[in-house]
């Protein structure tokens, strides 16, 4: 009998726990790398990265295997994320170098009227204007900065990130809930050369992608990439454990991801698999049930809803992404309802590489079995114009970040081992491209122009039109020039109207 009620005022205590976590607003640590792709981690399967902080988030939390990023590029995915809403609905929040307009409310200030405190690290929303007339202070809130003690040579920042975030919890004000953005800076480029290596990682075992060539160098420039995923790992267990050691972590809403693809030709600044797919987990204590592995495809842009529905927050209307604190709560996965089994993605201009300053704007349907690609000025050069063409910031084909793997393929282009590489990286690309994710996961073999995929062509053509239209994509009733006449915003400068007189180069 002893033992009855003893169990008996056991699940008591438990449930009022429960309904007490339930209760209160949950604290929001988002942690955000910069250029991965979501197939370089250990617990996905790969067999040479080492990623034991998303793999502890993703153990004890769910993972989402087909997270898509809204963008393929830095600014333009994190006004995507930071609105709510698709690149094309939001003006130049659509573009790299151009900013988010007051128009469109940003889930961290629906937040903070929440009561939330709002604070941020390292790379926030960037590179774009976010500190005009538009907003007199970061959206992202206070910023917080605690330096390497001996910064690596090649480092994107100096940022101490562990000890960035131990310093906002002793400062913190206990009484108010927190969210926290993590932008980290890795693996984003400039890399160390050899640093992988000499960090132990073995380039003969790492899998080369399909669309670039099985080459020393290009062994080796991944394993500098998978090195500085390790790096920036590191510093999320020790986040991790200064949570736990606070007694905050079961209260906290830990999310895990990346901006967009790796910073790989034919990967970052494309609308293909590895430069929109990206990692994603969250781990909530008492919340979300441990263990999990859902595949519905989901968007970024779904976090803004996703935040405010589990802080109790209101919705801005407007916000065109779809909440997913009912999914992550349940015991029991919801089934992958219609609005589930498919993402669109965007890209408009990255970079100024192109002459007239314009962009190379793309739109794609992912569903589970099939990628879509529309190039919607496919007489333009995806990469950027090519040799001699060489505009200021970037070298030839600027769309594409600077690397020994970028350099490999543009010099050697004629040989026949890279040729194929090369044409996929630079060349000209058709209006429409269409891929089959199971028997093609790397997006090389175009089927759109094959007899026996006709029919499935129209209908996901269909479908992306339809959706485009809409969501009032401006590109779907031909009218997104705009986006190539848009100024563009350096660091410390007013912003720059694209034409002949402020920019010449792109002229000449």
């Amino acid at each position: 009998m002893e033992k009855c009620w003893f169990i008996i005022c056991s699940a008591i205590l438990w449930l009022a726990g429960f309904q007490a976590l339930c209760a209160r607003q949950p604290n929001i640590l988002f942690i955000i790398t910069d250029d991965q792709s979501w197939c370089h981690t250990s617990i996905s399967g790969d067999p040479v990265v080492r990623t034991p902080g998303f793999d502890r988030v993703a153990r004890e939390g769910v993972r989402f295997v087909n997270a898509f990023a809204p963008a393929p590029s830095c600014a333009p995915m994190r006004a995507a994320l930071l609105t709510g809403r698709h690149p094309w609905q939001i003006k130049e929040g659509a573009l790299l170098f151009g900013g988010i307009p007051r128009e469109y409310p940003l889930f961290t200030h629906t937040l903070e009227a929440a009561g939330y405190q709002i604070a941020m690290a390292s790379k926030g929303y960037w590179p774009g204007n976010m500190v005009d007339e538009a907003y007199h202070r970061n959206p992202l809130g206070k910023a917080y900065h605690v330096e390497l003690p001996a910064p690596r040579a090649g480092e994107v920042g100096n940022c101490d990130y562990a000890a960035t975030f131990a310093r906002f919890l002793n400062e913190r004000d206990p009484a108010r809930p927190f969210f926290f953005w993590m932008g980290i800076s890795e693996p984003h480029r400039p890399y160390q050369p050899g640093s992988g290596i000499a960090s132990g990682i073995d380039p003969a075992a790492i899998r080369v992608p399909g669309f670039l060539p099985d080459h020393p160098i290009v062994r080796a420039d991944l394993a500098d990439y998978y090195h500085e995923i390790q790096h920036q790992d590191a510093h999320l267990v020790a986040m991790l454990d200064a949570l736990e050691a606070t007694g905050e972590l079961d209260h906290t809403l830990v999310v895990v991801t990346s901006d967009n693809g790796m910073p790989f030709p034919r990967a970052k600044a494309t609308l293909y698999d590895h430069g929109t797919r990206v990692p994603l987990a969250m781990r909530w204590g008492g919340r979300i049930p441990p263990g999990r592995t859902d595949h519905r495809i989901v968007n970024l842009l779904d976090l803004a809803r996703t935040f405010l529905e589990i802080a109790g927050a209101e919705v801005p209307r407007g916000m065109a992404g779809r909440g997913l604190a009912g999914v992550l709560t349940t015991a029991k996965p919801e089934p992958v309802a219609a609005c589930d089994d498919f993402t669109v993605t965007a890209m408009e201009r990255h970079s100024l590489c192109r002459k007239g300053g314009v962009g190379y704007p793309m739109r794609a349907l992912r569903t589970p079995e099939w990628l879509l690609v529309w190039n919607a000025e496919p007489e333009r050069w995806p990469a950027g114009d090519p040799p001699p063409f060489r505009p200021i910031f970037y070298q030839e084909y600027g769309d594409v970040d600077e690397s020994p793997t970028k350099s490999l393929l543009v010099r050697n282009g004629a040989d026949p081992q890279i040729t194929r590489q090369h044409r996929m990286a630079y060349g000209k690309r058709p209006e429409f491209e269409l891929f089959h994710i199971p028997t093609d996961p790397d997006q090389v073999l175009n089927l759109a122009g094959a007899p026996a995929h006709a029919d499935t062509l129209e209908s996901l053509r269909k479908r992306l039109t339809g959706f485009l239209k809409a969501t009032d994509d401006p590109r779907a009733a031909n009218s997104g020039a705009s986006w190539d006449k848009m100024p563009f915003f350096l660091p410390g400068r007013p912003p720059l109207p694209v034409t002949r007189k402020s920019h010449p180069f792109l002229f000449e």
